[in-house]
């Protein structure tokens, strides 16, 4: 039986946590490149990075809040790990080394996230009511 929460439809809640995802992302980038800064900046910008920092933050906790009102959270959840691949791939950016067991790593939460996501009828993996 589909969660009459999911009405709306698979993608669009896909991409609202997408939207979330993004949004943590730059604000993870923004933060990083202020780090990075050393004292190089001034304080202006690094008010104005910390300010943007809080507001993306509250409009990631916005469109959060809309997704778990309108989706179940076994659904939605889990496609928030789409975070770690994506860090990942940024941080090859920055020179960071990466082996093969962050690969590997990356791998087996896409593969999870493809099962729980796209597996069972309900959509959300095997439904253990039978």
């Amino acid at each position: 039986m589909i969660d009459p929460r999911m009405r709306r439809g698979r993608g669009a809640m896909i991409a609202l946590v997408l939207s979330t995802v993004l949004i943590q992302i730059v604000v993870a980038v923004l933060l990083k490149e202020l780090a990075d800064a050393k004292g190089g900046g001034s304080a202006v910008v690094f008010i104005l990075v910390v300010a943007a920092a809080f507001g993306l933050n509250g409009l990631r906790f916005v469109v959060w809040g809309y997704t778990h009102k309108h989706y179940p959270l076994s659904h939605s959840y889990p496609l928030t790990a789409l975070f770690f691949p994506c860090i990942l791939l940024i941080s090859t950016f920055y020179g960071d080394r990466v082996g093969w067991m962050q690969v590997a790593g990356v791998a087996t939460i896409l593969i999870g996230l493809a099962m729980m996501t796209w597996g069972g009828e309900d959509g959300a993996g095997a439904n253990a009511a039978g």
